[in-house]
């Protein structure tokens, strides 16, 4: 009798099982478990991931069929051996991919009734829960416009036109540092002077132009002989239609004209082998002098697949001897590292280093702290420990028992909603901001 996930029957030749046993036996003779059929967590962590189920396969050496009939149906094969090579195999392939402690541990339960919409025959299909659906609205609705200091809060505040919740950062003592910040900067710093790949990544406001502002000041400070290459990509897009791609062209001689500047008319080649020998002899004469250079893609997330596929190319052949003569540094919205994993580019960007601009979390009162002592204040003048704390709770988004929470408390949305909770303090007459105030706080949010 055919069972769930026909086609698999139909590869496999399933069987009842002669020995009074649940289970099904493939044309190659082996038992398979009929504990199920549950769809287990390890299928959304694999979609999570990108991570193919075929993958996975080659990965414990077993057939694609077998993998779908563990994933999608929680039946296991009676072989011990076999099984274990697939465990201890999506072990080691999963966690090299990025999935947490939780996730790992929890790879061989079933997933629970709510998420099991996914259809079985859709490898790459991501079960989503109720709750996990509104995520990108409730995201929406955290991630707001910039308000502006109303002259009332400014005054009952005693801040005239100086918001120390506003602005860039302008010099060292306004950067606030912590464990991971730290983290991401040295991993910059490793690019820029080791000839290392790394990819940044961070949400809108995370502070990447920040991380760059105080790589290229570390530089200038420690008088590092780096050249600093930044292409222009300001009508960036992935396609023509929509924009101007970002082809390796165009890297190529954002290099030359760069390490041109000042010296002669840059003549950049048509011929594409020319142009690489152009840029490699350009570089070994700015090397043989000492300097290092330094490769930045902002919005690197816009960038076409085929150009990230070039990138390492760029990369590992321009080297003088075992010194990389290009480092490259890659800074992105959380698109980029889809992009970064995809089957089609992984293998090409192996060397990539991938790291995070995490959310505050809970360095938020000393992010804050850090920010009103910037402009010579204490930070209970502003805000009161329960207020810290609901704005806390406010911007952190709760997916559900099983999905970890969604925290938007980055550098530039936590200052948006101090300055728009000041302003409600004094349209209401609150001295600081505590717990009510974050509470009524309204926000005009992005698409309103």
């Amino acid at each position: 009798m055919a069972m769930p996930g026909c086609r698999a029957a139909r590869c496999w030749g399933w069987l009842s099982s002669s020995a009074g046993l649940p289970g099904r036996r493939s044309s190659r003779g082996c038992v398979w478990s009929m504990e199920g059929p549950e769809m287990l967590q390890i299928k959304q962590v694999m979609a999570r991931l990108g991570v193919p189920q075929c993958a996975l396969a080659r990965q414990a050496q077993v057939s694609n069929a077998a993998v779908a009939q563990i994933v999608n149906h929680g039946h296991w094969p009676r072989n011990a051996e076999m099984a274990a090579q697939v465990r201890s195999s999506a072990q080691a392939l999963l966690s090299g991919k990025g999935a947490t402690e939780q996730e790992l541990a929890a790879l061989w339960l079933p997933l629970p009734p709510e998420k099991e919409s996914a259809p079985a025959c859709c490898e790459h299909a991501e079960a989503i829960s109720p709750k996990e659906v509104r995520t990108p609205k409730e995201k929406k609705r955290m991630l707001i416009l910039k308000p502006f200091l109303t002259e009332n809060a400014q005054r009952q505040f005693g801040l005239g036109l100086r918001n120390p919740f506003d602005g860039e950062v302008t010099c060292e003592s306004e950067m606030f540092l912590n464990g991971e910040i730290r983290y991401i900067h040295q991993a910059a710093w490793q690019a820029a002077t080791g000839g290392r790949m790394v990819a940044i990544v961070g949400e809108s406001g995370a502070g990447k132009t920040t991380m760059l502002d105080h790589l290229r000041d570390q530089i200038a400070h420690e008088r590092r002989p780096v050249v600093c290459i930044t292409p222009s990509v300001s009508s960036m897009e992935e396609t023509d239609t929509r924009g101007n791609p970002l082809r390796i062209a165009d890297l190529h001689a954002a290099i030359l004209y760069k390490l041109a500047a000042g010296q002669r008319a840059v003549k950049v080649p048509q011929n594409s082998q020319k142009r690489f020998v152009a840029v490699q002899a350009a570089l070994e004469e700015s090397t043989a002098q000492g300097r290092g250079h330094l490769l930045i893609i902002e919005e690197a997330h816009a960038m076409p697949v085929a150009t990230l596929n070039q990138l390492k190319r760029l990369n590992e052949e321009m080297k003088m001897g075992r010194r990389y003569m290009l480092g490259i540094l890659l800074v992105g919205h959380p698109e980029l590292e889809k992009k970064l994993t995809r089957h089609d580019v992984r293998e090409s960007m192996q060397r990539t280093s991938i790291v995070h601009l995490q959310p505050l979390g809970a360095d938020l009162a000393a992010y804050l702290q850090h920010r009103a002592k910037a402009a010579a204040r204490q930070l209970d003048e502003f805000i009161t420990v329960d207020g810290i704390d609901e704005l806390k709770t406010r911007l952190t988004i709760q997916r559900g028992p099983r999905s970890a929470p969604l925290s938007m408390l980055y550098p530039l949305n936590v200052n948006n909603w101090m300055t728009l909770c000041m302003n409600t303090a004094a349209e209401i007459g609150a001295p600081r901001i505590d717990r009510d105030v974050v509470r009524i706080a309204n926000p005009q949010v992005r698409g309103d």
